[in-house]
C-alpha cells in the first residue's frame, strides 16, 4: 500500500511538472511573439517618422524634393520595402500568425496605393532587386 501511494505521488509530481512546463513554454512563446511584434512596429515607426510630412498626398513628387531630401526619403522608402519584404517572407514560411499578417498586409496595400510609394517602387527597382514572389505581391497590391 505504501509503495502504491509512493508511485501515485510520483506520477502526480511528474504530471504537475509537465503542466507547469507546458504553461512556461506557452508563456515564453507569447512573450517572444510580443517582442517580435514590438520590434517590427518600432522599425515601422522609425521609417514613417523620417518620411516627409506630405508623403501621403496625391500630389507628392520625388522630383519636387531637394536632392538631399530626395535621397534620404528614398533610403527610408527602401527600408520600408525591405521591412515589407521580411514580413512577406515570414508569412510565406508560416512564422507569422494570420491576424498579424492581415493587419500588416492591409497597411501595405494602403501604402502601396499612394503616389509616393508607387513612385518609390519604380525608382528603387532600377537599382535594387527584390525576390520574385515579393515583387509580384507588391505589383499586385498597387493600383494600375
Amino acid at each position: 500500500m505504501v509503495k502504491e501511494v509512493a508511485e501515485l505521488v510520483s506520477i502526480l509530481g511528474v504530471l504537475t511538472t509537465l503542466v507547469a512546463l507546458w504553461f512556461t513554454v506557452r508563456s515564453f512563446n507569447r512573450q517572444l511573439q510580443l517582442t517580435f511584434f514590438s520590434e517590427y512596429t518600432k522599425r515601422y515607426q522609425e521609417i514613417t517618422l523620417n518620411l516627409p510630412s506630405n508623403i501621403n498626398e496625391q500630389s507628392f513628387s520625388f522630383d519636387a524634393l531637394p536632392p538631399e531630401l530626395k535621397d534620404r526619403t528614398l533610403r527610408y522608402m527602401r527600408a520600408y520595402f525591405d521591412l515589407c519584404s521580411e514580413e512577406y517572407f515570414l508569412k510565406r514560411k508560416n512564422h507569422l500568425d494570420d491576424e498579424t499578417w492581415k493587419e500588416w498586409k492591409t497597411g501595405m496595400e494602403f501604402s502601396f496605393s499612394k503616389t509616393a510609394f508607387r513612385e518609390a517602387w519604380k525608382l528603387l527597382q532600377l537599382n535594387s532587386t527584390y525576390y520574385g514572389e515579393f515583387t509580384a505581391f507588391v505589383t499586385n497590391c498597387m493600383p494600375r
